[in-house]
Parts: C-alpha cells; structure tokens; sequence
C-alpha cells in the first residue's frame, strides 16, 4: 500500500505541459516513430513473433511520417536548429507534423516558449520535407 501511495504522489507531480515527464525520463532520449519503424523493420532475423512486438510494427507502419532515416534525420536537424526545443518537443513535433504554430502549441503546450513565426518557420520546412521525401 505504501509503494502505491508513493507512486501516486509522484504520478501527480508529473505535469506534460510543463515538461515535467518524471524522474525516468529527465536524461532519457527520445526517437521518433519514423525511426523506431526503421529498428523494427531491419532487425535481425531473430525478431520475435509476439503480439506486442507485431502491434507495434503495425502502430510505427501506420503512424511514421517519413519514410526514410534520411528524412527523419533531416527532420530531426531542422528542429535542432531551435536551442529551445527539448528531445521530448522535438520527437512530438516530427511525429504529429503539426500544420500551424497554434495546432503545434495546443497539442505540446510547453511550446509556448517558441515565438509562433519562428516555429511556423520550423514547421513549414518538416512540411516541405514531407512532400518531397524520396
């Protein structure tokens, strides 16, 4: 009972909005789909065959933005470009491909920070790199 009452007072201390992810997470990196998608399909042979690890290939398959490491690479540096930007931000705007700086805020509202020109700038080149992806 104890261990629980610990882990709800820490769950009630994590705020996304605030970046306040928890303790797991504070040096964790983050990848996006379109690159976990890649790990996944160039495995070894020895991949298992279970249904968690087929419903993730499916759910990487469905939602992965770009279809080459090479696009997610490039992705991933255009957002570089912005210091303010945490690994969290970064992965959630190159996995939802926002269209608009409010769509992009109202959906990761740390974002806040980023001044909406600078950021529409930002998502207009992931939009561009979209189209024209190999």
């Amino acid at each position: 009972m104890t261990s629980r009452l610990r882990h709800r007072t820490h769950a009630e201390e994590e705020d996304a909005s605030a970046l306040k992810l928890g303790a797991e997470f504070n040096n964790a990196g983050c990848l996006l789909i379109s690159e976990v998608k890649y790990l996944l399909e160039n495995r070894d042979k020895d991949a298992p065959d279970t249904a968690v690890y087929n419903k993730t290939l499916e759910y990487v398959k469905t939602f992965a933005k770009f279809n080459t490491t090479d696009s997610a690479s490039a992705v991933r540096e255009t957002l570089r470009r912005e210091p303010a930007l945490t690994q969290f931000e970064t992965a959630q705007i190159a996995n939802l491909c926002p269209g608009t700086a409010e769509e992009a805020k109202s959906v990761v509202p740390s974002l806040v920070k980023i001044d909406d020109d600078k950021l529409q700038t930002l998502l207009d080149e992931i939009q561009t790199m979209r189209k024209f992806q190999s």
